[in-house]
């Protein structure tokens, strides 16, 4: 049982007050009614209203139903941001736990660290900050016109762009005004527990951990730390699927081709990779520093046992290979060595290439499908 109460990122403040109190929050059961309640503000609208203009499966070149990033905010990346929240507190709850019981924290260091958890939890769930990511996600569909899908010369569900004039349609003003900002602030509120996660890292990192160089992870201790981004994988997995919708809709009616598209995606899965992997740099100062410390420490001592042992068995006159089997000399070498080569084999980052490979897997697989632009299926 847990001394401390769970982390989390995302309990807390008053908004996450009011979903509680209207049972929108908490279990499975309200998270998807709140997915409902969303999809009935963001999403049906479009709906009702490019069907009464005709632009719902037809009437213009780009219809609602063939926009594939609007399926992609409100079908795949509104119920990732809302379904994530309690499986990323849970993975960051154990690893913050870790923390604590793994000895890597000194006592002198654990109300520094204990103080941490608390900011970066009350900064995650900070009311200003929501208030000024939902300005924010209110203005940016009107500060940039490459937010509506693709807003160019031929009709389409959301309005045209005819002799420099912009005409927006009904459905397109409820996309921009409501739409758009509600899928947006999920997205930002995302993006500012990252931040937050970053910000608690940083300072653990500061701290004079208690490396164990020796530790079977190849971390230090630390090896657990590499876990964490698996508490934001699926939101990144929501990412990419948009990045990609997004893209299909370029290629699609805005006449570009999947090379042109190819710096910017891949320049996108490098972000997101960089996103979630930066703190386990935090600590490649410490664990390089422990592991050649650990490793001066281990060759003295090494040498030590190899003189004596040298002397015991080689000196005149020679040792009987009897005694050698019956002494406890060879095995105690043995497993020196092997606590040596764990030593060497020190990683400075806590996360291995096969974990990366793990990350990278579904941060990448939503742009694969856009490769049958390119090249036929068979």
């Amino acid at each position: 049982m847990m001394d401390e109460p769970a982390f989390s990122l995302s309990e807390g403040g008053r908004l996450q007050s009011t979903l509680t109190k209207f049972g929108l929050s908490g279990g499975a059961r309200g998270r998807g009614m709140l997915i409902g309640m969303l999809l009935v503000i963001g999403w049906l609208p479009l709906v009702v209203l490019s069907a009464a203009a005709g632009t719902a499966v037809g009437g213009v070149d780009h219809p609602l139903f063939s926009d594939l990033g609007t399926w992609a905010r409100f079908l795949v990346v509104v119920p990732i941001m809302i379904m994530a929240e309690p499986v990323a507190d849970r993975i960051l709850t154990i690893v913050i736990e870790l923390f604590r019981r793994a000895g890597l924290i000194r006592e002198a260091d654990r109300p520094a660290f204990e103080a941490a958890v608390v900011r970066a939890q009350r900064l995650a769930t900070s009311d200003a900050v929501e208030v000024v990511l939902l300005l924010t996600a209110l203005a940016i569909p009107h500060l940039l016109v490459a937010s509506l899908p693709h807003l160019g010369s031929e009709p389409a569900w959301f309005g045209t762009l005819a002799e420099g004039r912009t005409d927006i349609s009904a459905a397109g003003h409820w996309y921009a005004w409501v739409s758009l900002p509600l899928v947006q602030f999920l997205e930002l509120r995302w993006l500012w527990r990252i931040v937050c996660w970053w910000s608690l890292v940083w300072r653990v990192s500061k701290l004079d951990l208690a490396w164990v160089a020796a530790h079977p992870d190849g971390a230090g201790g630390l090896g657990f730390l590499a876990w964490s981004p698996r508490a934001f994988r699926t939101v990144f997995f929501g990412f990419s699927a948009l990045a990609a919708a997004t893209v299909s809709n370029r290629i699609q009616y805005g006449g570009e081709s999947l090379l042109d598209a190819r710096g910017p995606i891949v320049a996108f899965i490098v972000c997101e990779c960089m996103l979630l992997l930066a703190p386990q740099f935090f600590f490649v100062g410490g664990l390089v520093k422990a592991r050649y410390s650990a490793l001066a420490g281990y060759g003295l001592t090494g040498i030590a046992m190899t003189r004596e042992f040298d002397r015991h068995w080689t000196a005149p006159p020679p040792a009987s290979g009897a005694k050698l089997l019956d002494s406890g000399q060879s095995s105690a070498m043995i497993d020196y060595t092997g606590v040596y080569g764990q030593v060497k084999a020190m990683r400075p980052v806590a996360i291995s290439l096969r974990e990366v490979a793990g990350i990278l897997l579904p941060v990448a697989a939503p742009f694969a499908p856009l490769l049958l632009y390119q090249y036929s299926l068979k």
